[in-house]
């Protein structure tokens, strides 16, 4: 018997609506499966929360759906957000059958909604949310706006005047300050421009986008995510060049006219400049200063010690042996490198283990995600999965993806390499930030031994010419490169 997922959305909307509008909190409740998610941003507090299970849901709805004021459900009709089977499968390597999901609309107190749900079938036949996600779209008196007319008081004053006055008046008094001019911060202050919130962003380096430029690594894995309002040119390659992402976010500033105070760290801002925001936004970057292990004995090491934040490029390292400290993302695009242009040898330093996974399967996985829908709406349908629903989903898929891979790890661990497999790529991402890489070619090396591994060490003491590790054992070493981000 086939499905109607418009019937089946339909008809489980009309009951989770009639019971939220109604204050009917338990019968609200009712509509999820035991274990579902309640997804809230910005709709019932004023903060991002994940509920899971009937328990949080029942306490967190009696607590503050009345302060909401929920209203007016509609499902959506634009285009990527209608009732769909199969909805949830884009994480899935073993699809789960018979999913339906669909986007809605509704009203609340401050403003308009918009969320997206998740069902998938009972026992008894009932069609239930396994994750429900709901998120303020748009405030009353500040909805944003995309395009202006571009034309002045009839006509009479010019787009450079204009600008001039908007500029100056938001330098003199900004509501809102915003610390960093990275993707973070210029995405936010495009946004409050477009809500109309007057915002000044400052940023320590000399340009904006000296953030990449100054970024001596550039991951060929990188996928720098787009920009709000401003898509990427269709051209443009999929993995984006450091200095490409860094000329791109000056541009946009420019584009989207928006107000930036560069080079804060020179001693022309000695003279302090006193500001008044009612708001400040911390958008500086999470990663921090550079860590520089302790290494015995290092004033005696006759070769250069470099941190992946000031790597140049492998050319220097041309025939010399180099050690590079770290197995994840930046050490093995940091061994590719030294390898292809012509270090005599370059050895992997891994501490514990990494999870490695095919550039092949990334790119799938972002193909599904991503075709036929416009980005912003394959954001939103990503952020309608709670991260807990996601790495839920990604441990059910770990047996059969170790499966898949069983020749491609083999092949690793031969080479001395200690894999993860019992973990998944969510958890290491989100609890430790690292822990994996994706290989574009490094794997490949590691198994002709073009890059070869020493396994669950760290650099106890440096000689001249030499490293002791904290096993005992030496290796005659030219350079040693630092590849830990953090």
């Amino acid at each position: 018997m086939s499905l109607d997922p418009t019937e089946i959305a339909s008809f489980w909307l009309r009951s989770y609506a009639a019971f939220l509008t109604s204050g009917d909190v338990k019968g609200a409740v009712s509509c999820f499966q035991d274990d579902g998610f309640l997804r809230d941003l910005l709709v019932f507090t004023w903060n991002n929360r994940t509920l899971h299970g009937h328990e949080e849901i029942t306490i967190y709805l009696a607590n503050n759906f009345a302060h909401a004021s929920i209203a007016d459900f509609k499902l959506e009709t634009r285009p990527g957000l209608l009732p769909e089977i199969d909805g949830l499968n884009a994480e899935m390597v073993s699809p789960v059958p018979n999913t339906v999901s669909a986007g809605f609309t509704f009203g609340c107190k401050v403003g308009k909604g918009q969320g997206y749900f998740f069902l998938v079938p009972t026992d008894a036949g009932e069609w239930k949310a396994i994750s429900v996600m709901m998120q303020l779209a748009d405030i009353s008196g500040h909805e944003e706006w995309i395009q202006e007319e571009g034309a002045h008081e009839g006509h009479t004053l010019s787009w450079t005047d204009v600008n001039r006055e908007r500029r100056e008046t938001i330098e003199k008094d900004p509501y809102v300050l915003i610390v960093g001019a990275g993707h973070n911060g210029l995405n936010v202050a495009a946004r409050f421009k477009h809500l109309n919130i007057p915002s000044l962003v400052i940023e320590s380096n000399l340009r904006i986008g000296d953030n990449w430029r100054k970024r001596q690594v550039s991951y060929p894995t990188f996928a720098c995510p787009p920009m709000l309002y401003h898509p990427y040119p269709a051209s443009w390659p999929l993995y984006i060049p450091r200095d490409k992402i860094a000329d791109w976010l000056e541009h946009y500033a420019q584009a989207e006219d928006l107000v930036v105070w560069t080079n804060l760290a020179s001693s022309a801002w000695s003279n302090h400049v006193t500001l008044n925001p009612a708001h400040i936004v911390i958008a500086a970057g999470a990663l921090g200063a550079p860590n520089i292990p302790v290494m015995e004995n290092r004033d005696a090491f006759d070769g250069p010690i470099v941190h992946c934040a000031d790597y140049q490029g492998g050319k220097p390292f041309a025939g010399k042996r180099v050690v590079v400290v770290g197995a994840g993302n930046t050490s093995a695009d940091l061994c590719q490198d030294l390898s292809f242009h012509g270090a005599e040898s370059v050895t992997m330093v891994q501490r514990s283990s990494t999870m490695v996974l095919p550039i092949a399967l990334i790119e799938h996985q972002t193909e599904r995600w991503y075709r036929d829908v416009r980005i912003d709406t394959a954001d939103f349908l990503l952020m309608a999965k709670p991260i807990p629903l996601m790495q839920k989903m990604a441990e059910q898929n770990e047996t059969s993806l170790v499966e898949h891979l069983k020749e491609y790890y083999q092949s690793l661990r031969e080479a001395g390499f200690k894999l993860v497999t019992d973990r998944n790529i969510f958890s290491l991402f989100y609890s430790a930030y690292g822990g994996y890489f994706y290989d574009v070619g490094c794997v490949d090396l590691i198994k002709s031994g073009k890059v070869k591994v020493k396994q669950g060490v760290e650099i106890a003491r440096l000689d001249k010419n030499s490293v002791t590790f904290t096993d005992g054992s030496t290796l005659e070493t030219d350079a040693i490169v630092l590849a830990w981000v953090v």
